[in-house]
């Protein structure tokens, strides 16, 4: 069960430079043990003790566990958005750079194995906060899968965005639950480019 509260979580604009480097500190500190425990195993206070603050300063700025680590997925998608920039997508066409940025995001997963069961939870929340997180999650997922598709008509680029965010969501849910392994992630991933982009 997630605790709420009536009162508005404190949001990033109203905060001072040290609330602000606090509140990130709460939100590297629930990335740092999503590394060792699922989200079933980790504690608010878990979070509090790795960040080193009061249980009740993570209650003020995060209206509810699902709050806080939608706030730590969203932090870590932005990490893939980085990782891009600063490695420019291997290839010379959509196909190509499309199948470079999969590869790029099942090999984060692969590494923080814990943040796709992550995903899956925090989808089906009731928390609005943490609804609103997700949304933007999506949304950043979904720029840059559009971005790797640059050249494309835009109509086409969204129509196929939804498609390959629904079947990545749908293959990472059967790996993180043990049914396929990583190898089928990678290999249904790369059925899915051929069938977009046929030779």
């Amino acid at each position: 069960m997630t605790r709420t509260h009536t009162t508005l979580t404190a949001l990033p604009t109203d905060l001072t430079e040290s609330q602000q480097a606090r509140r990130d500190r709460v939100i590297d500190a629930a990335l740092s043990l999503s590394r060792e425990r699922s989200f079933d195993q980790i504690q608010v206070k878990d979070v509090a003790e790795e960040a080193g603050v009061a249980l009740g300063t993570v209650y003020h700025y995060f209206s509810s566990k699902d709050h806080l680590f939608a706030e730590a997925l969203v932090r870590w998608v932005a990490m893939l958005r980085g990782n891009v920039t600063r490695h420019p997508l291997a290839g010379d066409t959509p196909g190509e750079r499309l199948a470079d940025v999969l590869r790029r995001s099942v090999r984060a997963f692969q590494q923080q194995p814990n943040l796709a069961k992550l995903v899956t939870t925090l989808t089906v929340s009731s928390d609005p906060f943490a609804i609103e997180m997700v949304t933007r999650m999506d949304q950043a997922t979904s720029a840059v899968y559009a971005d790797a598709l640059t050249g494309l008509e835009e109509a086409t680029i969204t129509a196929m965005v939804h498609v390959i965010y629904q079947v990545l969501g749908g293959v990472l849910r059967l790996w993180s639950a043990g049914r396929i392994s990583i190898v089928d992630v990678y290999d249904y991933l790369d059925e899915m480019v051929g069938l977009l982009f046929p030779s």
